[in-house]
C-alpha cells in the first residue's frame, strides 16, 4: 500500500532552492590569512550557531524562517559596536542561505499565484469558447445578480419593496472599463452584455497573471549565481563577492515585489551588522530586518494583490453553478426512494447475492487455494495414497515365492538360491520365464500335475508389483508438482485482484480521469502555453523575454501538477524533460527540440509511447 503514501512530485522553487543550497555547501570561498587567524580564536555566538545549523540543515517552512529571523535580531541596536571575525562568518552564511531562501519564497508566491489566475483563466476561455457557455453563464449568475439589486434585509419592508421599481438591463452586470454609452448598453442583448463582462474578468486575469510570469522570468534568470559554473566566480568566492552577490538577490526580490530600495535600505538595522573590522570583507546592507519586513509585509501585500484579482473575477462558486441542476434533485431523490421502496425485496436480494458473489470469490478463489498452498510448504501435501511398505511387502512376497520356485524345481541352495533372489530383486525373470515355457508345451498335465500354475502366479505378483511400483513413482511426481498445480489454481484469481489494485491505483493517482486528464496535457504542451511561446518568441532574440520565460515556467508548473499521476519511473522521466524545458540556460531552438522529444516520446495524450 505504498503507492498511497506518494507525495506531489516537488515544484521548480523548491527544486532550484535545493539546488542552490547544496551550491553553497561547497562553495569555494578565498579569506585573508589574518582574518583566518582570528577566526579561529573565537566561535560563533549560540543564537547565530542555532540558526546557522537550522539554515544548513536543508529547507525550512516560511514560518521557521520567520522565526530564525526573528532569532537574528539584536535586542539592542547599540549594545555592541562590532562582531568578532567568527560571528561575522557565521552571519554572512546565515544570510547568505536566508536571502536565498527569501527569493524561493517570492518565487513560489507568484508561481503558485500566477498558476492560480491561468486556472481562472482557462476556464473563462472555456465559457467564451461557445454561445452555450455563454447562455449557461447567464442563467447561472442570473439570481446573484437580482439579488445584489435588492436592498438589504434589515432595511427592507413592504413598503419598500412596493416602491421597488424594474431595474434597467445595464444595472444587472457589473461595470467594466472602458464602460460603453448607456445609448449603446441600452440597446445590447443581455447574451453580448454577459459574454462582455466575461471577457473582461478574462482580460484582467490575464494581465495580472503575465505581470506575474514577468516576476516569475526575472527571478528565475537572474537568480542566485552560487554555482561553480556562475559568471562571477570562475574559481573562488571572495567575502566581496558574497556581499555583492546577496545585495544582488535582494535588490532582485525588492524589485519582483515593488519595494522602493532607498526604502529598504534605510530601514531600522543594527549597528553591528554594518560596523565590521577592514579585515573581514563581509560587508552588505542586507539584514535580517530587511528580510524580516519582505517575508512578513511585503510577501503577505503581494499575495493579497494577486487574491484580490482572484476574487475579483474567479469563477462562478460550485452553488451558483450546480443551483439549476439541483433545482432537479429532490423530485429525482423521491422517484429514487420511491423506486427502492417498491422493489425493496428484490434489491435486499441482489445485495445478498453480491455479498455472497465477493465472499464465494473471496474465500474458494483466493483464500483456500493460498491455505492449500501453505499445508503443501509444511506437510508436503497429499498424493495418491501408496505406502512405501506396500511395494517392499510385495516385492519380497515375490522374491520368496521365486526362490522357493528355484528351490522346487531347479534343486537349488546355498549360494546360488541367492543369487536368484537378487536376480528377482533387479527386475530379471528369466528362470521363471523358462519354466513357464517348459510347462506351456503340455499345458493340461503341467496344469494338473506340473508348475504351469505355480508361474503363472508368480508373473501375477510380478504385475502386481510392478504396478505399485509405477505408483509409487507417480505419487513422487505429484507431490513434487503439487506446488506448480496449486500456484497455477491461485493465479486467476491472483491476476484479477492485481488488475483492479492497478485500477484503483490509477484513480488515485489521477491516471484514469480521462478525456479531462488528457485535455489538460494537450492543451499544457501545445495551445496554451509551452509550444506556442517558443514559436511566438522573436527568432532573432535566443534568450526569452522575463515575461516568456515565466509563462514558460507557469505552464511547465502546470505539468509538474499532471506528472502527480504518473508512476515513478514514468514521472521521473517525464519531469527530467520538463526541468530541461525549464532551464534558463538552454536556447529556444534547444526547448524546441526537447518539446518535439516529449511529443515523440510521450504522444499526444501523456501516455509514454
Amino acid at each position: 500500500m505504498s503507492w498511497l503514501l506518494q507525495s506531489s512530485p516537488p515544484g521548480y522553487a523548491d527544486e532550484q532552492l535545493s539546488f542552490h543550497l547544496s551550491s553553497l555547501s561547497t562553495l569555494p570561498l578565498s579569506q585573508s590569512s589574518d582574518f583566518v587567524i582570528a577566526e579561529q580564536e573565537f566561535h560563533p555566538s549560540p543564537a547565530l550557531q542555532v540558526a546557522l545549523h537550522d539554515l544548513s540543515s536543508g529547507p525550512v517552512t516560511h514560518t521557521r524562517l520567520v522565526d530564525i529571523l526573528k532569532s537574528l535580531e539584536p535586542s539592542d541596536d547599540s549594545s555592541t559596536e562590532g562582531l568578532n571575525p567568527a560571528d561575522q562568518l557565521a552571519q554572512a552564511e546565515a544570510m547568505t542561505r536566508a536571502v536565498t531562501m527569501v527569493w524561493k519564497e517570492v518565487l513560489q508566491m507568484y508561481v503558485h499565484g500566477a498558476l492560480q489566475l491561468e486556472e481562472e483563466r482557462v476556464w473563462w476561455d472555456s465559457a467564451l469558447s461557445s454561445r452555450r457557455g455563454v447562455a449557461v453563464y447567464l442563467v447561472q449568475t442570473l439570481p446573484h445578480r437580482i439579488l445584489r439589486l435588492l436592498p438589504p434585509v434589515s432595511s427592507m419592508s413592504l413598503q419598500s419593496l412596493r416602491s421597488l421599481q424594474w431595474p434597467s438591463l445595464t444595472s444587472l452586470y457589473r461595470p467594466i472599463q472602458p464602460s460603453p454609452s448607456a445609448a449603446l448598453n441600452a440597446i445590447t442583448s443581455p447574451y453580448l452584455l454577459t459574454r462582455r463582462q466575461m471577457w473582461a474578468s478574462r482580460k484582467a486575469l490575464e494581465s495580472a497573471r503575465n505581470e506575474a510570469a514577468r516576476k516569475v522570468g526575472a527571478l528565475a534568470s537572474k537568480g542566485p549565481r552560487w554555482s561553480s559554473k556562475s559568471e562571477i566566480s570562475p574559481r573562488t568566492f571572495t567575502p566581496t563577492d558574497i556581499s555583492s552577490e546577496v545585495g544582488r538577490i535582494h535588490g532582485l526580490i525588492c524589485q519582483a515585489l515593488d519595494i522602493s530600495l532607498t526604502t529598504s535600505t534605510t530601514t531600522k538595522r543594527p549597528r553591528s551588522s554594518t560596523i565590521t573590522p577592514p579585515s573581514s570583507g563581509f560587508v552588505s546592507q542586507v539584514t535580517p530586518s530587511s528580510l524580516l519586513e519582505i517575508l512578513t509585509s511585503h510577501l503577505p501585500q503581494a499575495r493579497a494583490d494577486i487574491d484580490t484579482v482572484l476574487t475579483t473575477h474567479h469563477r462562478p462558486s460550485t452553488l451558483t453553478r450546480l443551483w439549476f441542476p439541483l433545482l432537479f434533485l429532490p423530485p429525482t431523490l423521491y422517484s429514487a426512494a420511491s423506486l427502492v421502496v417498491r422493489n425493496k425485496e428484490w434489491m435486499r436480494q441482489q445485495v445478498l447475492n453480491a455479498r455472497e458473489t465477493v465472499r464465494g470469490f473471496v474465500i474458494q478463489w483466493v483464500w483456500e487455494p493460498l491455505e492449500d498452498i501453505g499445508k503443501t510448504i509444511r506437510g508436503g501435501g497429499e498424493g495418491l495414497g501408496v505406502a512405501p511398505t506396500t511395494v517392499k511387502s510385495d516385492q519380497e512376497s515375490l522374491e520368496r515365492m521365486v526362490m522357493d520356485l528355484g528351490r522346487d524345481y531347479y534343486k537349488l541352495d546355498g549360494s546360488a538360491l541367492q543369487a536368484l533372489g537378487d536376480k528377482v530383486r533387479n527386475g530379471d525373470m528369466e528362470e521363471v520365464l523358462r519354466v513357464y515355457e517348459k510347462e506351456m508345451q503340455s499345458p493340461l498335465k503341467s496344469a494338473l500335475l506340473g508348475s504351469l500354475i505355480r508361474t503363472l502366479l508368480i508373473q501375477v505378483q510380478k504385475t502386481k508389483t510392478d504396478l505399485s511400483l509405477s505408483l509409487l513413482s507417480l505419487d513422487h511426481l505429484l507431490r513434487s508438482q503439487q506446488l506448480t498445480f496449486a500456484f497455477v489454481g491461485v493465479a486467476p484469481s491472483v491476476l484479477i485482484l492485481y488488475g483492479l489494485g492497478g485500477w484503483l491505483r490509477g484513480v488515485y493517482r489521477g491516471e484514469k480521469r480521462g478525456k479531462t486528464r488528457r485535455r489538460r496535457y494537450f492543451n499544457g504542451m501545445r495551445s496554451v502555453d509551452l509550444e506556442r511561446l517558443l514559436i511566438t518568441s522573436p527568432k532573432s532574440e535566443e534568450k526569452m523575454s522575463d515575461e516568456a520565460h515565466g509563462l514558460l515556467i507557469v505552464s511547465v508548473s502546470g505539468m509538474r501538477t499532471w506528472a502527480a499521476g504518473l508512476g515513478g519511473a514514468s514521472r521521473e522521466a517525464f519531469l527530467e524533460d520538463l526541468r530541461m524545458v525549464e532551464d534558463t540556460e538552454l536556447l529556444r531552438r534547444d526547448k524546441l527540440r526537447v518539446l518535439d522529444r516529449i511529443w515523440r516520446c510521450w504522444g499526444i495524450d501523456g501516455r509514454r509511447q
